[in-house]
């Protein structure tokens, strides 16, 4: 009996290990629509942006993070991890030399640095999600490139499920606030169309008053400000350092319902601006700033 429980077993590893050797070569498209090629499971990854950073240690692979940008300051592990230069501008010779088999990197100011990197021939991954949803796709598909694909879909689920918390109370709101959120002060710049932050007040049962933008990050007039007059206004805690009802010392601004009925809150920056995880924490936070009533 111990025999053929022991024979058992050993067809059961046998199966897994069959099941993990499958798993590669993986073939998949990324967020710009390259299509990139993973012949084995990644053992020495960098990553070149804060959100990739946080997704990778979120998906339990930080051991085999070997670099990130000096911008990746989340989890506190990330902050010992070694240095390939800035956000904007990764150094190539940085890494190399730490011969990774596997970058992560987003779109946008680093478009040129995965042309040049992809002219080496190192697999770069491009994680540059413009939603909610889209993140909770690109964590799948970087769990599923780095092997850990359980470790994916597990916090994809958990991600979901907060999601669908926040928009299920916020649809038994008796209205949605107008709301303008600050990204900087001098100039006032807001977010509209486009950006995370427009799809977290909208998801959060709220109106942004930016959401009619002609670009994802619109210069925002006083006039226009005071001619929306919101009920609500979240600002970046870079913009609103110090006590948020201070911008009341602004000219004009006391006569904002916002601020007089203090309505006035800041958010960090963070998390509301990386394509990470906690953005689902963004959604939260912001949810419970438009509807107080249903997050007691």
């Amino acid at each position: 009996m111990k025999r053929i429980i022991y024979a058992i077993g050993l067809l059961l590893i046998f199966a897994l290990m069959t099941n993990i050797a499958l798993a590669f070569p993986i073939t998949v498209k990324d967020d710009v629509g390259r299509k990139i090629t993973i012949t084995k499971e990644p053992q020495r990854i960098i990553s070149t942006a804060p959100s990739v950073t946080e997704i990778l240690f979120a998906l339990g692979l930080g051991e085999k993070v070997v670099g990130v940008s000096t911008f990746c300051n989340y989890p506190e592990e990330a902050k010992a991890k070694e240095k390939i230069g800035t956000f904007q501008s990764p150094n190539i010779e940085k890494i190399l030399s730490l011969k990774p088999d596997l970058i992560i990197a987003t779109g946008g100011v680093q478009r040129q640095t995965v042309e040049k990197l992809e002219q080496l021939g190192i697999p770069v991954f491009v994680s540059y999600p413009g939603t909610l949803e889209d993140v909770i796709k690109s964590i799948y598909t970087i769990g599923r490139i780095c092997g850990a694909e359980k470790n994916a879909k597990d916090l994809g689920f958990e991600l979901k499920l907060r999601i669908a918390k926040v928009t299920s109370k916020v649809a038994k709101a008796k209205s949605k606030p107008k709301v303008f959120f600050e990204l900087w002060h001098e100039p006032l710049m807001s977010a509209g169309p486009g950006s995370f932050i427009d799809d977290l007040i909208k998801k959060a049962g709220g109106i942004n008053i930016a959401g009619s933008a002609k670009s994802a990050y619109p210069i925002f007039s006083l006039e226009q400000l005071v001619k929306e007059d919101p009920d609500i206004i979240i600002g970046a805690e870079s913009s609103m350092s110090g006590d948020p009802l201070e911008i009341s010392k602004r000219p004009t601004w006391n006569n904002l319902k916002a601020v007089k009925n203090q309505k006035v809150y800041k958010i960090n920056d963070d998390i509301v601006f990386r394509s990470g995880p906690r953005l689902v924490l963004a959604l939260e936070i912001i949810a419970k700033y438009l509807h107080p009533e249903l997050f007691k």
